[in-house]
C-alpha cells in the first residue's frame, strides 16, 4: 500500500502533465509532487517517459492498477476529491462553476483516446466525452450518460470567401480551402463523417494563396474553415461565424463513469450540474436555438424559448 497523496502525486503529473498544474490542482508545492512521484515510481519499480506530449508508464503495472482500484473508491467514497477532465470545446458547460467535491482537469483535451485511457486506468473518475466519439454502450466497464445533441458547424473568418457563396455553398467549395487540422484517429466516427462529405483530406494551400491575392489578405490563417457547436462557437472568438451548411452528424456531451459508480451520489450530483448549466445556457439563447439537452433518461427537450 502507498499512501493516498504518494500516488495521487504521480497520477496527477500523468493527468494534468506538469509538477505546475498538478501543485495547483492538488493544493501542494512542486517538490512535493516531484518527490512523491519519484517514491511511487521507485515503489512499484517503475519508469516514467514522454510520448506525443503525454507522460506514460513503462513496466509491470498489475500492482499500481490493484492500488489505483483501492484509492478511486476511496475518492467515490468521500475521502478525497474526485477527478474531472473534459475535452475543449465542453468547457463552456463548467465556466466559472467548480462542482463540490471535484478537481477540475485542463479542459484541453482534443482527442477522444487519452482521456478515455486516463479513465479506463482510474487515473481520473470521469470524463465529459464529445458524442459521437464515446465508449460503446456495450463497454463492461464503462458508462455513457448523454447530456446534449447539436449540430456540427463549420465556421469561418467574417470577411472569408465562401461567405460570399451564401446558401448555394457546397462540400465541393469548403474543400478547396484549408481546415483547421485534427490529429489523424483523434475522433475516428466524427472523422468519418468528414470523409464522407469530402473533407478528410487537406488540401494543397497553393490556391488559397493566389485566391487570397484577389481578397486582399495573405494569411492562411485568413482562410481557414474550423469545426464548432453552437456552445464551442464563441471560443474561437467574435471575428468567427458559422456558414450556412451543416455536417451530417450531430455531436454533443456526455458524461463517461465507471459503470459500478453510475448511481453513486457525486454522479447524480454532477449530473444534475451538467443539465441545469445546460439548460441555463440554452434557454433565451437564440444563438443556441438548436441545442437539444437531454434528462438522465435519455428524453429530448428542447430548451430554447421560441
Amino acid at each position: 500500500m502507498v499512501e493516498l497523496d504518494c500516488l495521487a502525486s504521480l497520477d496527477g503529473l500523468l493527468w494534468l502533465r506538469t509538477g505546475a498544474h498538478v501543485a495547483e490542482k492538488f493544493n501542494c508545492n512542486q517538490s512535493t509532487v516531484s518527490r512523491n512521484s519519484r517514491k511511487c515510481l521507485d515503489i512499484f519499480e517503475l519508469e516514467i517517459f514522454k510520448k506525443n506530449s503525454e507522460w506514460q508508464l513503462n513496466g509491470d503495472l498489475r500492482l499500481l492498477n490493484l492500488e489505483r482500484k483501492v484509492h478511486q473508491q476511496v475518492r467515490w467514497l468521500g475521502g478525497r476529491p474526485l477527478r474531472l477532465e473534459a475535452q475543449h470545446w465542453s468547457a463552456p458547460l463548467l465556466s466559472d462553476h467548480h462542482p463540490k467535491g471535484w478537481i477540475r482537469g485542463n479542459f484541453n483535451y482534443q482527442e477522444y483516446h487519452r482521456p478515455f485511457e486516463l479513465l479506463q486506468d482510474r487515473v481520473i473518475d470521469a470524463w465529459i466525452a464529445s458524442y459521437p466519439d464515446t465508449p460503446a454502450s456495450n463497454d463492461p466497464t464503462m458508462i455513457t450518460i448523454p447530456l446534449s445533441r447539436m449540430p456540427m458547424l463549420l465556421v469561418v473568418k467574417h470577411g472569408h470567401p465562401l461567405l460570399e457563396l451564401g446558401s448555394q455553398i457546397s462540400f465541393a467549395d469548403i474543400a478547396a480551402y484549408p481546415r483547421l487540422p485534427l490529429p489523424e484517429g483523434a475522433f475516428p466516427r466524427f472523422e468519418a463523417a468528414l470523409n464522407h462529405c469530402g473533407l478528410g483530406s487537406q488540401t494543397d494551400p497553393s490556391p488559397q494563396r493566389q485566391r487570397s491575392a484577389k481578397h486582399n489578405t495573405t494569411q492562411i490563417e485568413d482562410l481557414l474553415v474550423g469545426f464548432a457547436t453552437p456552445l464551442s462557437l464563441p471560443l474561437y472568438g467574435a471575428n468567427w461565424q458559422a456558414l450556412p451548411l451543416r455536417l451530417p452528424i450531430d455531436v454533443g456531451d456526455a458524461l463517461v463513469v465507471p459503470r459500478v459508480y453510475r448511481h453513486a451520489t457525486p454522479t447524480t450530483q454532477l449530473l444534475s450540474l451538467l443539465l441545469s448549466r445546460l439548460k441555463k445556457l440554452a434557454t433565451g439563447n437564440t444563438a443556441l436555438s438548436d441545442l437539444i439537452v437531454l434528462d438522465s433518461l435519455n428524453t429530448a427537450t428542447l430548451c430554447h424559448q421560441r
